[in-house]
């Protein structure tokens, strides 16, 4: 009876158990919402009266969250951000509570000289090993240390010692496998995908150029080996931007990855103990006659004059992942919107290919200096497509100095971050006429309108490789032009010369971006076919 008279106590204990907790977590979650009700009033209250940054337009939700601009950013649509914002606000605006943009040249410019503005924390996550880089340093007496260092081996009298593997590794290569493919078609037409030859072969001669031999993985070029290059620059570029999240998850998310790129990391450190062996075993005069061209030897010679400091192999291993991921990224992503470009211009197309066969020979290969001596309008579609479509189009964050700094009329404090938008510069229509137009003319005989063009930054902390990049997108984008008819495939009918975008003009191929901008189809829009010029 004892047992059986406590069985209904016991229920009845066990409802009101069940009804307590649920009371319980009814109050829990009723707080909660009062709490972040609470915090959505303060900051609405503070976007609206209180924030320094209240006079300056920009959207709503910018004002009260930065979830915003992640959301964009872990989507690959930083670009588009960038874009759509300039477009609604002009020249300055909030892109979240305690950040604004600034799109206006003039402004951009004269940030990127004031020493006393440095980088933002957001620079971390281009820290690919341990130590700071030439592009993660904030401190600006370390970064200028490091352009101290690497300043005389970016100059065209060190780049020229390295043209014949620039060459053989860039256009050579190139032609190499376009003229097997035209072999091998009966109509003598071969379809490329320029977008993967041209990511292959800047990975290539980063590659050659930063660890003194090619990397085992590219040994051959076809379609499997430009999948492996693109999906290691999508992986540095990815685990950048996931550095800012918990290393458990970002461990998750990079797993498929993370295989490739300790690979290539071993490689790296592989590639600097031999240099240093070899080095070791070579006399006095032996070094200063057998002494290796390359950015391998650049960073193991690299000195700062001042400091007299050089850098140790975690730090050139640093170097020498950042150089492959920004320069063959770089690279290959303005030879991709050259070649896209063109074919949306064909009259702009036309020129370009008069002017290179009009001056040199089907035999004969274009080196760097003939192509800036002879060759202005072709450099000048190049200069044209790094500002129509800058590779580096969306947002670059510094903070305001201390003290603060007045842009535009309106005063930035001091440690709010302010987001240099290069889209915006790169379309100012203060600055450029008729900016959403493929106008490569706008470059002839114009020092001006070249230097406007920020897309390699701007000041001291301009991008020290940018000659080196010149040196391998000239000597390709000639040759090719020169040596090849191009033309659309028949198919290719969802983009260009007469499918028009909202403002009338060619649509371009659509992009993403982690990092750097980069065609987000290629494999459907980066399609082209060539055949053997003919004299």
């Amino acid at each position: 009876m004892t047992g059986l008279s406590q069985l209904p106590q016991t229920g009845w204990l066990g409802e009101q158990f069940q009804v307590n907790a649920v009371a319980n977590c009814y109050s829990f979650v009723r707080y909660l919402l009062l709490a972040l009700v609470a915090l959505l009033i303060h900051r609405v209250y503070a976007a609206l009266w209180t924030s320094p940054l209240r006079n300056i337009r920009g959207s709503f939700l910018s004002r009260i969250t930065s979830l915003r601009v992640e959301l964009f950013a872990a989507g690959g649509y930083s670009s588009y951000l960038a874009k759509t914002d300039f477009e609604n606000y002009g020249d300055i605006y909030v892109l979240m509570p305690n950040a604004v943009g600034i799109g206006n040249p003039a402004d951009i410019r004269a940030l990127l000289g004031n020493s006393t503005v440095r980088k933002s924390d957001h620079y971390k996550t281009l820290r690919f090993t341990g130590t700071e880089n030439t592009v993660s340093a904030r401190d600006f007496e370390l970064a200028n240390s490091k352009h101290r260092q690497l300043g005389p081996y970016f100059n065209p009298s060190y780049l020229s010692k390295m043209e014949q593997k620039i060459m053989d590794h860039g256009i050579v290569s190139i032609k190499r496998k376009w003229d097997e493919l035209i072999a091998q078609a009966p109509t003598g037409r071969a379809e490329v995908n320029y977008c993967n030859d041209f990511l292959y072969l800047a990975f290539d001669t980063i590659g050659v150029l930063a660890f003194g031999k090619q990397i085992e993985e590219l040994s051959v070029n076809d379609t499997p080996t430009a999948k492996w290059v693109a999906s290691m620059i999508f992986y540095l570029g990815v685990r950048a931007s996931f550095q800012l999240l918990p290393n458990w998850l970002a461990t998750l998310v990079l797993y498929p990855w993370e295989g490739r790129y300790n690979r290539f990391s071993a490689y790296a450190h592989e590639s600097i103990a031999t240099r240093r062996q070899f080095l070791a075993t070579q006399t006095k005069m032996d070094q200063e006659c057998k002494r290796p061209a390359d950015l391998l030897q650049a960073f193991i010679d690299a000195e700062d004059p001042t400091s007299k400091v050089r850098m140790d192999s975690e730090q050139i291993h640093g170097e020498c992942v950042l150089m492959m991921m920004a320069g063959s990224d770089t690279v290959s992503g303005t030879l991709t919107w050259a070649v896209h470009l063109l074919m949306l211009y064909p009259e702009y197309y036309k020129r370009a290919v008069a002017e290179v066969r009009g001056q040199f020979s089907q035999d004969h290969v274009i080196t760097y200096s003939e192509s800036r001596a002879q060759l202005p309008f072709i450099e000048a579609c190049l200069y044209e497509s790094l500002r129509l479509a800058p590779i580096t189009g969306g947002l670059l964050p510094r903070m305001s100095p201390k003290g603060g700094t007045t842009i535009q009329g309106h005063y930035i404090p001091e440690g709010t971050m302010i987001a240099v938008n290069m889209f915006a510069a790169n379309h100012h229509s203060a600055f450029w006429d008729q900016p959403r137009v493929f106008n490569p003319q706008r470059f002839l005989d114009d020092d001006s309108a070249r230097h406007n063009v920020l897309t390699f930054s701007s000041g001291k902390r301009v991008c020290p490789g940018r000659q080196l990049a010149w040196w391998e997108m000239l000597t390709v984008f000639a040759n090719i032009l020169k040596d090849y008819d191009w033309e659309l495939p028949a198919d290719y009918t969802h983009l260009g010369p007469n499918v028009l975008d909202k403002h009338g003009h060619p649509r371009q191929m659509d992009e993403t971006q982690f990092i750097i901008i980069k065609p987000a189809n290629p494999d459907r829009d980066c399609r082209l076919v060539v055949s053997k010029h003919k004299e």
